[in-house]
Protein backbone atom coordinates (compact mmCIF):
# COMPACT_ATOMS: atom_id res chain seq x y z
CA UNK A 1 0.00 0.00 0.00
CA UNK A 2 1.38 3.37 -0.96
CA UNK A 3 2.35 5.99 1.55
CA UNK A 4 0.07 8.51 2.41
CA UNK A 5 -0.42 11.78 0.90
CA UNK A 6 0.14 14.56 3.98
CA UNK A 7 -0.87 18.27 3.85
CA UNK A 8 1.07 20.63 5.97
CA UNK A 9 -1.06 24.00 6.23
CA UNK A 10 1.09 26.57 7.36
CA UNK A 11 -0.97 28.75 10.03
CA UNK A 12 0.93 30.17 12.26
CA UNK A 13 1.80 33.83 10.56
CA UNK A 14 1.16 36.94 12.67
CA UNK A 15 -1.38 38.23 10.35
CA UNK A 16 0.91 42.12 10.23
CA UNK A 17 -0.58 43.48 7.81
CA UNK A 18 -3.87 42.19 8.50
CA UNK A 19 -4.28 43.38 11.69
CA UNK A 20 -5.97 39.79 13.35
CA UNK A 21 -5.66 36.55 12.77
CA UNK A 22 -6.18 35.56 9.62
CA UNK A 23 -5.99 31.66 10.46
CA UNK A 24 -9.71 32.50 11.94
CA UNK A 25 -11.18 35.12 9.68
CA UNK A 26 -14.99 33.92 8.97
CA UNK A 27 -14.86 34.11 4.80
CA UNK A 28 -16.94 30.72 3.73
CA UNK A 29 -20.95 31.37 3.02
CA UNK A 30 -21.16 29.57 6.70
CA UNK A 31 -18.40 31.10 8.54
CA UNK A 32 -15.66 28.90 6.81
CA UNK A 33 -12.42 29.52 7.68
CA UNK A 34 -9.50 29.74 4.92
CA UNK A 35 -7.46 26.76 6.50
CA UNK A 36 -11.56 25.08 6.91
CA UNK A 37 -12.24 25.13 3.51
CA UNK A 38 -8.18 24.46 1.86
CA UNK A 39 -8.37 21.21 4.11
CA UNK A 40 -11.49 20.05 3.22
CA UNK A 41 -10.36 20.84 -0.39
CA UNK A 42 -7.89 18.87 -0.04
CA UNK A 43 -9.07 15.81 2.17
CA UNK A 44 -11.47 14.75 -0.95
CA UNK A 45 -9.03 15.61 -3.69
CA UNK A 46 -7.21 12.66 -1.98
CA UNK A 47 -4.64 13.15 0.76
CA UNK A 48 -5.08 11.03 3.56
CA UNK A 49 -4.48 13.34 6.35
CA UNK A 50 -3.19 17.03 7.65
CA UNK A 51 -0.67 18.50 9.76
CA UNK A 52 -1.89 21.94 11.08
CA UNK A 53 0.84 23.85 12.20
CA UNK A 54 -0.01 27.29 14.15
CA UNK A 55 1.62 29.82 16.65
CA UNK A 56 1.54 28.83 20.87
CA UNK A 57 -1.32 31.41 21.03
CA UNK A 58 -3.33 30.05 18.17
CA UNK A 59 -2.73 26.47 19.34
CA UNK A 60 -5.87 25.71 21.47
CA UNK A 61 -8.27 27.59 19.42
CA UNK A 62 -7.17 25.39 16.62
CA UNK A 63 -7.53 22.13 17.72
CA UNK A 64 -11.42 23.12 19.41
CA UNK A 65 -11.66 24.18 15.59
CA UNK A 66 -10.95 20.85 14.32
CA UNK A 67 -11.67 18.86 17.51
CA UNK A 68 -14.63 16.78 14.99
CA UNK A 69 -11.89 15.77 12.28
CA UNK A 70 -9.94 12.66 13.25
CA UNK A 71 -7.71 12.97 10.27
CA UNK A 72 -6.30 16.50 11.62
CA UNK A 73 -3.37 16.87 14.14
CA UNK A 74 -2.39 20.54 15.34
CA UNK A 75 1.24 21.32 15.75
CA UNK A 76 2.49 24.07 17.18
CA UNK A 77 5.90 26.34 15.87
CA UNK A 78 7.10 26.93 19.22
CA UNK A 79 9.29 30.10 17.34
CA UNK A 80 8.64 31.96 14.55
CA UNK A 81 11.72 30.73 12.26
CA UNK A 82 10.19 31.32 8.90
CA UNK A 83 8.19 29.02 6.48
CA UNK A 84 10.87 26.47 5.89
CA UNK A 85 10.85 25.61 9.65
CA UNK A 86 7.11 25.45 9.58
CA UNK A 87 7.16 22.92 7.16
CA UNK A 88 9.87 21.03 8.99
CA UNK A 89 7.50 20.87 12.28
CA UNK A 90 4.80 19.93 10.08
CA UNK A 91 7.04 17.12 8.14
CA UNK A 92 8.43 16.05 11.93
CA UNK A 93 7.64 11.93 11.44
CA UNK A 94 5.42 12.17 8.20
CA UNK A 95 6.16 9.00 5.84
CA UNK A 96 5.65 10.03 2.30
CA UNK A 97 4.90 12.60 0.18
CA UNK A 98 4.12 16.13 1.78
CA UNK A 99 2.03 18.89 0.13
CA UNK A 100 2.86 22.77 2.03
CA UNK A 101 0.15 25.44 1.64
CA UNK A 102 -0.47 28.69 3.42
CA UNK A 103 -2.87 29.02 5.83
CA UNK A 104 -4.21 32.22 4.61
CA UNK A 105 -4.48 31.25 0.63
CA UNK A 106 -6.96 30.62 -0.83
CA UNK A 107 -5.89 27.82 -4.19
CA UNK A 108 -8.94 26.96 -5.07
CA UNK A 109 -10.01 23.25 -6.51
CA UNK A 110 -8.24 22.91 -9.36
CA UNK A 111 -4.88 23.84 -7.95
CA UNK A 112 -4.91 21.56 -5.03
CA UNK A 113 -6.13 18.56 -7.23
CA UNK A 114 -3.12 19.35 -9.40
CA UNK A 115 -1.13 18.96 -6.35
CA UNK A 116 -2.40 15.89 -5.30
CA UNK A 117 -2.46 14.35 -9.13
CA UNK A 118 1.26 14.62 -8.72
CA UNK A 119 1.66 13.55 -5.26
CA UNK A 120 -0.23 9.94 -6.34
CA UNK A 121 0.52 9.21 -9.56
CA UNK A 122 3.52 11.75 -10.94
CA UNK A 123 7.39 10.68 -10.73
CA UNK A 124 8.31 9.80 -7.73
CA UNK A 125 11.43 11.47 -7.99
CA UNK A 126 9.99 15.04 -8.56
CA UNK A 127 9.14 17.78 -6.01
CA UNK A 128 6.59 19.83 -7.56
CA UNK A 129 5.52 23.51 -7.52
CA UNK A 130 2.16 24.70 -8.50
CA UNK A 131 2.59 27.93 -10.06
CA UNK A 132 -0.53 30.87 -10.80
CA UNK A 133 -0.28 33.50 -13.20
CA UNK A 134 0.84 36.56 -11.44
CA UNK A 135 -2.11 38.57 -12.77
CA UNK A 136 -4.35 36.08 -11.05
CA UNK A 137 -2.60 36.65 -7.97
CA UNK A 138 -2.76 41.04 -7.56
CA UNK A 139 -4.57 42.28 -4.80
CA UNK A 140 -6.93 45.37 -5.83
CA UNK A 141 -6.09 46.71 -2.23
CA UNK A 142 -2.17 47.46 -2.31
CA UNK A 143 0.91 45.91 -3.36
CA UNK A 144 1.94 42.38 -2.66
CA UNK A 145 5.23 40.58 -2.98
CA UNK A 146 4.94 37.31 -5.06
CA UNK A 147 8.24 34.64 -5.96
CA UNK A 148 8.48 34.75 -9.61
CA UNK A 149 9.25 31.36 -11.35
CA UNK A 150 12.36 30.81 -13.63
CA UNK A 151 11.52 27.65 -15.69
CA UNK A 152 13.49 25.42 -18.14
CA UNK A 153 12.02 22.20 -20.39
CA UNK A 154 8.74 22.05 -17.63
CA UNK A 155 11.15 22.56 -14.16
CA UNK A 156 11.66 24.92 -11.61
CA UNK A 157 14.81 26.46 -11.99
CA UNK A 158 14.29 29.03 -9.51
CA UNK A 159 12.62 31.75 -8.12
CA UNK A 160 13.03 35.71 -7.62
CA UNK A 161 11.21 37.63 -5.30
CA UNK A 162 9.72 40.68 -6.08
CA UNK A 163 8.42 43.26 -4.07
CA UNK A 164 5.43 46.03 -4.65
CA UNK A 165 3.74 44.15 -7.30
CA UNK A 166 0.17 46.08 -8.27
CA UNK A 167 -1.63 46.16 -11.48
CA UNK A 168 -0.80 48.83 -14.05
CA UNK A 169 -2.98 48.42 -17.26
CA UNK A 170 -4.57 45.25 -19.04
CA UNK A 171 -1.98 42.16 -19.28
CA UNK A 172 0.73 43.98 -17.17
CA UNK A 173 2.07 44.56 -13.51
CA UNK A 174 4.65 46.85 -12.33
CA UNK A 175 6.71 46.34 -9.22
CA UNK A 176 7.63 48.85 -6.06
CA UNK A 177 11.16 49.92 -8.50
CA UNK A 178 9.02 50.58 -11.63
CA UNK A 179 10.03 46.85 -13.66
CA UNK A 180 6.54 46.00 -15.51
CA UNK A 181 5.69 42.41 -16.09
CA UNK A 182 2.75 40.50 -17.97
CA UNK A 183 0.46 39.01 -16.00
CA UNK A 184 0.42 35.29 -17.33
CA UNK A 185 4.37 35.34 -15.76
CA UNK A 186 4.07 32.34 -13.11
CA UNK A 187 4.50 32.82 -9.71
CA UNK A 188 4.99 30.89 -6.53
CA UNK A 189 1.87 30.73 -4.28
CA UNK A 190 3.92 28.39 -1.78
CA UNK A 191 1.36 25.32 -3.02
CA UNK A 192 4.13 22.79 -3.01
CA UNK A 193 4.47 18.80 -3.46
CA UNK A 194 7.76 17.55 -1.39
CA UNK A 195 8.96 14.30 -1.71
CA UNK A 196 10.12 12.05 1.22
CA UNK A 197 14.18 13.18 -0.31
CA UNK A 198 13.08 17.06 0.12
CA UNK A 199 12.35 16.36 3.80
CA UNK A 200 15.46 15.03 4.40
CA UNK A 201 17.40 17.74 3.09
CA UNK A 202 15.37 20.10 4.30
CA UNK A 203 16.05 18.58 7.62
CA UNK A 204 20.01 18.03 7.00
CA UNK A 205 19.96 22.13 5.57
CA UNK A 206 18.10 23.17 9.23
CA UNK A 207 20.66 21.14 11.08
CA UNK A 208 23.51 22.71 9.27
CA UNK A 209 22.67 26.47 10.12
CA UNK A 210 20.35 25.82 13.01
CA UNK A 211 23.12 26.48 15.53
CA UNK A 212 24.82 29.42 14.41
CA UNK A 213 22.21 31.36 12.22
CA UNK A 214 18.83 32.83 14.35
CA UNK A 215 17.56 34.55 11.12
CA UNK A 216 14.44 32.85 9.44
CA UNK A 217 14.21 29.79 6.90
CA UNK A 218 11.86 30.55 4.09
CA UNK A 219 10.89 27.95 1.54
CA UNK A 220 12.05 29.46 -0.95
CA UNK A 221 16.00 29.49 0.57
CA UNK A 222 15.03 25.72 0.85
CA UNK A 223 14.34 25.31 -2.68
CA UNK A 224 17.34 26.82 -3.98
CA UNK A 225 19.58 24.68 -1.86
CA UNK A 226 17.63 21.32 -3.18
CA UNK A 227 17.70 22.34 -6.68
CA UNK A 228 21.36 22.92 -5.91
CA UNK A 229 21.76 19.71 -4.99
CA UNK A 230 20.25 18.22 -7.93
CA UNK A 231 16.48 17.53 -7.02
CA UNK A 232 13.81 18.01 -9.23
CA UNK A 233 10.52 20.43 -9.08
CA UNK A 234 7.77 19.83 -11.95
CA UNK A 235 6.44 23.27 -12.41
CA UNK A 236 3.05 22.47 -12.52
CA UNK A 237 0.79 25.59 -13.77
CA UNK A 238 -2.99 26.74 -13.18
CA UNK A 239 -5.34 28.53 -14.09
CA UNK A 240 -7.25 28.86 -11.49
CA UNK A 241 -7.36 31.90 -9.38
CA UNK A 242 -5.93 32.61 -6.18
CA UNK A 243 -7.89 34.40 -3.26
CA UNK A 244 -5.96 35.35 0.04
CA UNK A 245 -5.93 37.83 2.93
CA UNK A 246 -2.95 40.26 3.22
CA UNK A 247 -4.86 43.45 3.35
CA UNK A 248 -8.02 43.55 6.09
CA UNK A 249 -10.22 44.61 2.71
CA UNK A 250 -9.33 41.33 1.16
CA UNK A 251 -11.93 39.35 3.48
CA UNK A 252 -15.04 41.20 1.53
CA UNK A 253 -13.39 40.22 -1.59
CA UNK A 254 -12.83 36.77 -0.54
CA UNK A 255 -16.09 36.53 0.90
CA UNK A 256 -17.63 37.80 -2.16
CA UNK A 257 -16.41 35.14 -4.62
CA UNK A 258 -16.93 32.41 -1.95
CA UNK A 259 -20.38 33.55 -1.81
CA UNK A 260 -20.79 33.57 -6.03
CA UNK A 261 -19.14 29.53 -6.49
CA UNK A 262 -19.23 26.27 -4.56
CA UNK A 263 -16.00 26.21 -3.75
CA UNK A 264 -16.10 24.89 -0.32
Amino acid sequence: MPDPITLIALAAGRSTRFGRPKQQEPVGPHGETIPEITIGQALRAGCHRVRLVTSPALADAMRQQFAAEPRVEVCVQEEARGTAHAAMVGMDGAAGTCIVVNGDDLYGRDGLQAATAHALAGDPLENALVAYALGRTLSPNGPVNRAVCEAGDGLLRGTREVLGLVADGPGRARDGAGNTYTTDVPVSMNLWVFRPAFVNALRGAWQDRAATDRSEFGLPDAVRHAIGQGQAFRLLQTGAAWHGLTFPEDAARVREHLARTDEP
